[in-house]
């Protein structure tokens, strides 16, 4: 099929504008209940995330609002990416598309991190005169090529689209509570703030528990039951293709994810894990946890020093976490062939959620006291600690910060106990997008 082809295959509105009510992704987010809406920056935007976050709802949902308000259809510009091979295939996408619509326009490029080069080809486009006076929207679920200038001197935000945070799946499917999102600095302004949602406990600790088995995926919060068998095949094909495109062995990554689910929540080293796979070298297990994180799909949390100021031990052992923890169970069914939670996972993917809340806001990692005693997760003076049923405030090896309970709550002057589904809340941010 050719681009021009291509281009008015996925872009219906430009012969009917209400051809996108129909569109599979508009009509499952506006009739869905509740409704999330996704809503792209104002300006023109890079956003990244992982795959099935809502990077193409959003933009699905941003073209709608458009021409709702009047857009005239052959200024708006969808188009999926995953066709097109290199920078060039992308230059003569938007070289067909000037010869159709030459003024202002928003551009919308889906799935655009696997094309290859595509950061010079979209400079180009920018710099030749391609998108003057046009917003632009580029999703991508690899940051791979972003740790170097992107797009240098061009006006484009940068931003990632994480799965649902605890506070906003809590104010969508069950009640929003009039408290706001606080820092974690303030530990007795936290404590009394935190002693206030006592009267909605319960409620909180089903949420939380509901949270533990679909994560903060839309496509998985929204269904009855348990969602894993539903989103298994999508998201492991998804990965599956990323790995295809990046040209990485499948088998040296599926060895390394059963090592991190084996040792979840403990120290590791790429050396440990490469003893334990086919991987052959410390070198390609760093690797291949560089890249699960840059898929979004793992965050790696290092021992950290706090002195002077914020000091990552890179040498040291380390923690992997997956960034929801439906990605937890979609991979233990990939690596294991069994995604199901025992009782004693529990715990362990709590800390990876609290863990993901922590890190979304702070410079953060583990840390080892003096006497050799492990901390949870250590943010400056503050740290956090995670216990749930045995709590105890004497668990906390710090002189300041946080033990997270299951419904216990205690205070001293430096230290509270605090239920893990409230500190979740009042820690989460009433929003989808992170800068990044």
């Amino acid at each position: 099929m050719s681009l021009v082809s291509q281009m008015a295959f996925q872009n219906p509105w430009w012969a009917d504008p209400s051809a996108i009510e129909k569109d599979e992704k508009v009509a499952t987010a506006t009739t869905s209940k509740p409704t999330i809406i996704p809503r792209l920056p104002e300006s023109s935007s890079l956003i990244m995330g992982p795959r099935q976050s809502g990077k193409t709802t959003a933009m699905k949902l941003a073209i709608r609002e458009l021409l709702r308000s009047g857009a005239d259809p052959a200024s708006v510009l969808y188009f999926s990416c995953d066709s097109l091979r290199d920078k060039d295939d992308l230059i003569r996408l938007m070289d067909e598309y000037r010869r159709f619509h030459a003024g202002s326009s928003y551009v919308f490029l889906d799935e655009i991190t696997f094309v290859r080069d595509w950061n010079v080809g979209l400079l180009h486009l920018f710099n030749a005169g391609y998108l003057r006076d046009s917003r632009v929207y580029v999703t991508g679920s690899s940051s791979v090529s972003l740790y170097k200038e992107a797009l240098p001197g061009r006006p484009i935000k940068k931003a990632v689209l994480y799965p649902l945070n605890f506070r906003v799946f809590f104010d969508a499917f069950y009640r929003r509570l009039e408290v706001p999102s606080l820092d974690v600095g303030n530990v007795k302004g936290f404590a009394e703030v935190a002693v206030k949602l006592i009267p909605h406990l319960n409620e909180l600790n089903s949420a939380l528990s509901r949270y533990l088995l679909t994560g903060g995926f839309l496509a998985s919060a929204y269904k009855e039951g348990d969602p894993l068998t539903s989103v298994y095949e999508t998201y492991k094909d998804a990965m599956l293709s990323d790995l295809a495109k990046l040209g990485r062995e499948e088998r040296y990554f599926k060895e390394i994810m059963r090592a991190v689910i084996e040792k979840y929540a403990s120290r590791v080293s790429e050396n440990s894990i490469a003893k334990e796979t086919s991987a052959g070298s410390h070198n390609t297990v760093a690797s291949y946890l560089d890249l699960s994180e840059k898929l979004f799909l793992t965050r790696i949390v290092y021992r950290v020093e706090w002195g002077t100021g914020y000091k990552p031990l890179f040498r040291s052992n380390k923690k992997v976490y997956f960034t929801d923890p439906l990605l937890y169970r979609v991979m233990k069914l990939y690596a294991l062939g069994d995604g199901r939670l025992a009782d004693e996972e529990l715990a362990k993917l709590l800390e990876g959620v609290i863990g993901e809340h922590v890190m979304r806001r702070y410079r953060a990692g583990y840390a080892i006291t003096k006497s050799g005693k492990e901390v949870d997760f250590a943010l400056g003076d503050v740290a956090v600690e995670v216990k749930g049923r045995s709590a105890s405030l004497r668990d906390l090896n710090w002189e300041k910060g946080y033990v997270l309970s299951h419904d216990e709550f205690d205070l001293t002057e430096n230290k509270a106990m605090v239920p893990a589904s409230i500190f979740l809340y009042l820690i989460s941010e009433d929003r989808l997008f992170y800068d990044f």
